[in-house]
């Protein structure tokens, strides 16, 4: 039987050989730090409640402390059962902190609560992502951080497994994530209501680049002029 995409990420890929391999070309690092330096550009109210869509194994936590949550309420969502225990251990001993742990698919969420704040990192890459932005933006009543991945021209668009990668993460060899452009991104929030307003970036193994777009809620008339 093919493999697919949810195949790898509910049945193949193994917790521990996918975070070697993220920390080994230091996108697990780039992105810990993008989405803890969006919480100190944008801050939210105290109290919110935040979304963090398909948050695996909550690895960014290694490399930034999870006190910059400590004001809010988060709640974590992933296709993998397995990969949000290992999410729980990592947050089940930060003194203060509330947060929850949902399993969910975005292309089929079962999530009806929206949230002032949803968080999608390097995820569109591995997903239907236009069902997955029609989720996002369903969910959220007000931003959206989402970190995309950007490479070099020398580059092929598709996944390369690397020399220290483990077995179970060569499966990218039969399936291919697709990187997300950026400026068909910005087309279909815009589309749906959001225009960017918030852009950093930082530089991984081979010239990647980490892209984080925050996006915000603009008046319907937006979503009206784009039909």
């Amino acid at each position: 039987m093919t493999n697919s995409l949810r195949d790898a990420w509910t049945n193949i890929i193994h917790a521990g050989d996918y975070e070697s391999h993220m920390a080994a070309v230091g996108q697990a690092q780039a992105n810990a730090q993008l989405v803890e330096s969006y919480f100190s550009s944008m801050p939210l109210i105290s109290g919110d409640s935040i979304l963090f869509l398909g948050a695996g194994t909550g690895q960014m936590f290694t490399f930034v402390s999870p006190a910059f949550l400590l004001p809010y309420r988060p709640t974590f969502t992933d296709i993998n059962s397995s990969y949000l225990e290992l999410l729980r251990e990592r947050l089940q001993n930060v003194p203060g902190l509330e947060f929850k742990t949902v399993i969910d698919d975005v292309e089929r969420s079962t999530l009806s609560e929206t949230f002032p704040l949803v968080v999608v990192v390097l995820l569109l890459e591995h997903v239907d992502w236009r069902k997955a932005l029609a989720t996002i933006c369903s969910l959220s009543s007000a931003s959206v951080l989402v970190v995309i991945q950007e490479n070099p021209a020398t580059l092929p668009v598709t996944y390369t497994p690397s020399r220290e990668t483990a077995d179970t993460m060569n499966i990218f060899s039969e399936v291919h994530p697709t990187l997300v452009p950026r400026a068909e991104l910005n087309s279909e929030f815009a589309a749906k209501g959001f225009r960017e307003n918030y852009f950093e970036e930082k530089i991984a193994a081979a010239g990647k680049k980490m892209l984080a777009l925050g996006f915000e809620c603009v008046s319907q008339s937006i979503v009206d002029g784009n039909r």
